[in-house]
């Protein structure tokens, strides 16, 4: 068995930066502030500097870790490349929320420094043990901060709901893992293929797939898994629902394409009908959710719900058009949300964020800057030409089209057009409403503007010139097909 931890050196470097900033919140005298953020910041670039120097084999050659439980493919590295730079996207939008709600603590960045471990073990596991301890490590780390305002019972409401059902997933997940171990005698993805591929230890297989369907249908917040999304989005700190939004979908699908479509490919004609029930319900009943709200950030979590099942209608398709898709979409979904939880936690101020439809009224006038890359955000989830969003469904939908599922690209385009009205009366209240007594709202500090304005720039760029991320994506779904 070798013992190679090179592949894992991003995701060491994140852990010891994780631990810098605890012990430089130790050690920092009373009264003064850690730099908790410039060092977090620190650790994510040299993390994708990493990234960058294996994907391009200049120095760190590719290949597998501990005994081959975990890999640095082009899938992962992707993946990993993608998660870090969320990761600094999200460091940058925090220290002026923080100040404004009164939540300056070093932990917050340690936090969600192990989170990222945990999302990038997930991407890059190909055992399935790997694969729970890297859920587990992303979970706690998120339990914590979701109930981080020990002052507001919503955010304690949360985080409990938040714990609650996540255990209650990672105990699926579990048995899952336990089923196909019992088919396989192994837990590595490859093993497991070969016995699912076996006659007579399909029934075994085929419940233990299952289970690990329900286990990931939590994380990515697909219908009927969905309930805690709406609250633990709403009750959590706006700067961690940014994270966990665009984070956790990335990490789950990650791990979602790899499990499915390297150990599981045996089992897809039985598989992929279950995939495609849960995109139809997952966009139904997410876009008919978010009709009924008045408070963005529930919107916007009932948003992701609609956005769980419009990845999903990729899944079904053929592996390796299926993983191009969702690679793709990824990206551009993780700059929509950061930006438009970002815009929201930007504006914070003496423990108040504009959360309801008033709150925005008449914004443009006050902050044109901001509601101008609000509104990118949400013409691109939507899915209006121009934007990440139209391309990414563009091709989301295709892969279904191209495995023979035409009703799920049919309901995925119908309910396209009905988030347009959630979506964009935001814009109407923004542009077309008088705004509300006082200005209430902090300006924007630099950190949070030079999120923003990454976010916007990815969202037009991929809009207007797609095609070399498509080409990186088609190369990462290569490397596991």
């Amino acid at each position: 068995m070798s013992l190679d931890l090179r592949p894992v050196l991003p995701a060491l470097i994140v852990a010891v930066t994780g631990l810098a900033v605890l012990l430089a919140q130790a050690f920092t005298p009373k009264g003064r502030n850690t730099p908790a953020a410039a060092l977090s910041l620190a650790g994510l670039s040299a993390a994708l500097v990493s990234i960058l120097l294996m994907a391009r084999g200049t120095r760190f050659g590719l290949g597998s870790a501990t005994g081959g439980t975990l890999i640095a493919d082009s899938f992962a590295l992707y993946l990993q490349g993608l998660l870090v730079v969320i990761g600094a996207l999200a460091v940058l939008l925090s220290p002026p929320y923080l100040r404004a709600n009164g939540l300056v603590r070093g932990e917050y960045y340690s936090l969600m420094l192990f989170a990222l471990v945990g999302m990038m073990g997930l991407v890059s596991a190909t055992e399935l043990i790997s694969l729970f301890v890297a859920l587990e490590i992303m979970s706690v780390a998120l339990y914590a901060l979701v109930a981080m305002r020990r002052d507001q019972i919503e955010s304690q409401e949360a985080g409990i709901k938040y714990f609650v059902t996540g255990a209650f997933s990672s105990a699926f997940f579990l048995y899952g893992i336990a089923l196909l171990y019992g088919t396989s005698g192994s837990t590595s993805l490859g093993r497991v293929a070969s016995a699912a591929a076996s006659p007579g230890r399909e029934p075994l297989a085929i419940l233990g797939a299952g289970l690990l369907l329900v286990g990931l249908g939590f994380k990515v917040a697909s219908v009927p898994f969905h309930m805690w999304a709406p609250d633990v989005y709403e009750g959590a700190p706006t700067t961690v629902t940014a994270f966990m939004s665009a984070g956790v979908k990335a990490a789950a699908f990650g791990a979602f394409v790899r499990i499915f479509g390297v150990a599981l490919p045996a089992l897809a004609g039985v598989w992929q009908p279950a995939v495609a029930a849960l995109a139809v319900v997952s966009m139904v009943f997410g876009n008919l959710g978010a009709l009924a709200q008045s408070n963005v950030k529930r919107m916007l979590a009932w948003s992701s719900i609609a956005h769980a099942g419009y990845l999903l209608t990729a899944v079904v398709a053929a592996p390796q058009v299926a993983a191009e898709a969702v690679l793709f979409y990824l990206v551009g979904y993780a700059a929509v949300n950061l930006g438009g939880f970002g815009a929201l936690a930007a504006l914070a101020k003496d423990g108040r964020e504009p959360l309801s439809l008033q709150d925005v009224a008449g914004l443009a006038q006050r902050r044109p800057a901001v509601s101008g890359a609000l509104t990118v955000f949400l013409v691109s989830l939507t899915g209006v030409p121009i934007s990440a969003g139209f391309v990414g469904k563009f091709y989301l939908f295709g892969a279904a089209v191209g495995a023979g599922y035409v009703t799920l690209a049919v309901v995925g385009v119908l309910m396209s057009v009905v988030s347009a009205f959630y979506y964009l009366r935001v814009v109407v209240y923004m542009y077309m409403r008088e705004p509300v007594g006082e200005d209430a709202w902090a300006p924007v500090g630099m950190g949070a503007a030079a999120a923003l304005v990454v976010s916007t720039a990815i969202v037009l760029g991929l809009g207007v010139y797609p095609a070399p991320l498509l080409a990186l994506a088609r190369a990462a779904a290569r490397a596991i097909y």
